[in-house]
């Protein structure tokens, strides 16, 4: 029985032949076997086992486990304590997650730029109204899922740390040129070259992260980096209360300074991160510490191995993706659901997210304090998000912590619609404040998601997938408030509602057959003799978590 916490079986000890192997998985048990402060008591609970399958005879998928050349840093033979991994684990929340958060910062800022801008009567002013800034909703989000996947592909290639810069610096320069837009058309073509910059930036960014962090250290690392989307909501409207007063200074209108001080500020970031962002932890010194490397050589061994013990497939992360990798990714069902939920998440979200101050001031409050107004919900959600995931974290079950945010939306969008149309504007704002205070489950979700899809180049192309359907929800998103439904939009409301309930459903399928396939092959891998484990051991060919002897986490 594998335990929880636990990635080796004592039966497969006993049948390899190699000390050299045997040692490597004892000091993996020890290791594997210890509580640090992520790991939660769970006994329903089964966690993924990946250490001791990487010891198979054939190498079908791991390759050479103790040749650490492939991976600068990794030590087979290393021992260290629960409190060195705390103290490298801090390091790297500190240096790297912090700057990758305030870059997430600013690119979120162009989305609440969009809709402050919409506030600010951008639309009357460059001549188009509802219908037009629908349909430019809509080509941004299927341009951005379009390139979403290649450029994980191209992370592959050249480096998370060398396209992540490259990425910021460009839509920093196509988010100033707002300022030159005169008409409809020219808007529609700055939002296809901001969707074309941004699509590849989230990808690189999870990919990225999922080589430093381990797999039940992600959810909480990733619900901080999409809570900083919220954050970065709450500071753009104050930013934008702040820049509108410039109305007419340079000839400006007011939104028009909200992008060009955004896209000076995010240009600035991203030069700073050519400069910043290490290859590997064994390349933290990095030219803007005066060469002073983030973590000792020891931290480095600990930070690699940590990882590499973990998710053994990791030390891949350099490998192209292949046709395999494809193949199994568009083959594997379990994919399809994560990416569907990703999708569906996000559509009802959308026609909330981007009326929302234009809701407010429509109700009957000022143009400023419309756009003040949304910035209490951006805290609560994001305060929300934070607590959601740390429960996931220590507690499991990541499905259930999931729905309880689907809930909490549905709740909001049944207040919308329930509320009667002669309602007053304080009625209205309560309503819209709740809907748009929910946690967001997106750190959650992937966090979970990605735990369970290996190796590593299938990872790569759903977390891709995952972000480009995320945002390819804004396609089906942006038409759900028709100009003939306004103010109140009654129709585009119960839209939201069915559209709520999906996720939830298809959570709960997703949850039951990961407990039933751990069940399944649980009783499987129980049933077989040592040999006849160590023969599936040698010559399976099942790879990542197609693999009998794989435990998803719950």
């Amino acid at each position: 029985m594998i335990q929880n916490g636990q990635h080796v079986d004592a039966s497969i000890m006993a049948t390899l032949s190699s000390q050299l192997h045997m040692l490597q998985t004892e000091k993996c048990q020890d290791e594997e076997t210890e509580i640090d402060d992520n790991s939660f008591e769970n006994s329903d609970i089964v966690v993924k086992h990946t250490a001791v399958v990487a010891l198979d005879a054939s190498r079908t998928e791991l390759g050479d486990f103790g040749d650490s050349s492939l991976m600068p840093g990794y030590d087979p033979d290393l021992e260290h304590t629960p409190q060195e991994e705390m103290a490298v684990r801090r390091k790297i929340d500190l240096h790297l997650m912090t700057f990758l958060c305030v870059c997430n910062f600013f690119m979120s800022m162009d989305r609440t730029n969009v809709s402050s801008a919409i506030s600010d009567y951008m639309p009357q002013q460059l001549g188009f109204d509802n219908t037009w800034t629908n349909d430019t909703f809509t080509v941004f989000y299927v341009v951005f899922a379009i390139f979403a996947v290649p450029s994980n592909m191209i992370v592959k290639r050249v480096g998370a740390h060398r396209w992540i810069p490259i990425l910021m610096t460009s839509w920093s320069i196509v988010t100033w040129c707002h300022c030159f837009v005169k008409t409809a058309n020219g808007y529609m073509a700055v939002r296809v070259f901001i969707a074309i910059t941004e699509a590849g930036f989230v990808p690189a960014c999870l990919f990225y992260l999922s080589l430093w962090y381990k797999s039940n250290e992600l959810p909480e690392r990733l619900a901080w980096f999409f809570g900083v989307q919220t954050f970065s909501s709450a500071v753009a409207g104050l930013l934008a209360y702040a820049l509108f007063m410039l109305e007419g200074k340079a000839g400006l209108y007011g939104w028009q300074w909200l992008f060009f001080v955004d896209g000076i500020a995010t240009q600035i970031l991203g030069l700073v991160a050519f400069f910043y962002l290490p290859f590997t932890a064994a390349h933290t010194g990095v030219l803007l510490r005066g060469g002073k490397p983030w973590l000792t050589e020891r931290q480095v061994r600990i930070a690699v191995t940590r990882i590499i013990r973990d998710d053994a497939s990791k030390k891949d992360q350099n490998e192209p993706i292949s046709k395999t990798d494809i193949k199994a990714t568009l083959m594997d069902s379990r994919v399809w659901v994560h990416l569907t939920v990703s999708l569906v998440q996000f559509i009802p979200q959308v026609p909330i997210f981007a009326y929302f101050p234009s809701m407010i001031r429509d109700s009957g409050f000022d143009k400023m304090i419309s756009t003040l107004l949304t910035i209490p919900s951006y805290f609560v959600s994001l305060a929300m998000s934070i607590f959601l995931a740390r429960s996931a974290d220590k507690r499991g079950y990541y499905a259930y912590h999931t729905i309880f945010a689907c809930v909490w939306f549905l709740a909001g969008v049944l207040a919308l619609e329930l509320l009667p149309d002669s309602a007053n504007m304080w009625s209205l704002y309560a309503a819209l404040l709740f809907t748009n205070s929910g946690p967001s489950y997106q750190g959650i979700h992937m966090g979970w998601a990605s735990s369970n899809i290996a190796p590593v180049g299938k990872r790569s192309l759903f977390i891709g997938a995952a972000i480009g359907a995320a945002n390819l929800s804004g396609v089906p998103g942006a038409q759900i408030y028709q100009q003939s439904d306004y103010p109140h939009y009654h129709i585009g409301n119960w839209i939201n509602v069915g559209l709520a309930i999906l996720p939830i459903l298809l959570l709960i399928y997703q949850h039951c057959a990961y407990v039933y396939l751990n069940r399944v092959r649980e009783k499987k891998w129980s049933g077989m003799t040592d040999k006849e484990r160590q023969k599936y051991l040698e010559t399976t060919p099942d790879k990542g978590n197609d693999r009998l002897d794989y435990r998803f986490i719950i």
